[in-house]
């Protein structure tokens, strides 16, 4: 998360205020509001067979750590979109959305407040493979499924699994 000294538009000092209830940096030039916003992302709980794809990263956070596919919704794509590319990226699989599962807010030491969009995926297709930024892809029994590194992810997860 960006935390500015300078304006990012005109180059002046930034000066602290409360602004909108909360204080944060401005510019008293040009006017720039530093707003700490959460970065969208979408991710997927994917099944196939009634097992669970995941992934173990392969960056922070959570490197080495087990957690559903996702990532960042790039500018102008679709959650949906970004939940598909990610699960492709990430574990070579296809899949059809049934349905969106919730929407998330997960804190992260790295990028700050995250916003996560989960959906639950049908699996029909693609060669398994770890990929992207993921050191392994897996189908687990839901008798087996390991502690996932996100609060979110584990929710989701919980959410699909009492439904099925």
């Amino acid at each position: 998360m960006k935390n500015y000294i300078f304006c990012p538009l005109c180059r002046t000092h930034l000066k602290k205020s409360v602004i909108d209830g909360k204080e944060r940096g401005y510019c008293p030039k040009c006017g720039f509001v530093n707003y700490k916003n959460p970065l969208p992302s979408a991710g997927a709980v994917a099944v196939k067979n009634g097992k669970v794809l995941l992934i173990k990263r392969g960056r922070e956070p959570g490197k080495g750590l087990w957690a559903l596919p996702s990532g960042f919704i790039e500018s102008g794509e679709t959650p949906e979109d970004a939940c598909s590319r990610e699960l492709k990226e990430e574990t070579g699989m296809d899949g059809i959305i049934n349905r969106l599962i919730g929407v998330y807010r997960e804190g992260t030491e790295v990028y700050g407040d995250v916003i996560v969009v989960m959906y639950f995926v049908e699996i029909i297709g693609g060669e398994l493979k770890a990929g992207d930024d993921a050191e392994e892809a897996k189908f687990f029994n839901k008798e087996k499924l390991p502690n996932l590194h996100f609060n979110c992810f584990n929710k989701a997860v919980v959410e699909v699994l009492h439904e099925n």
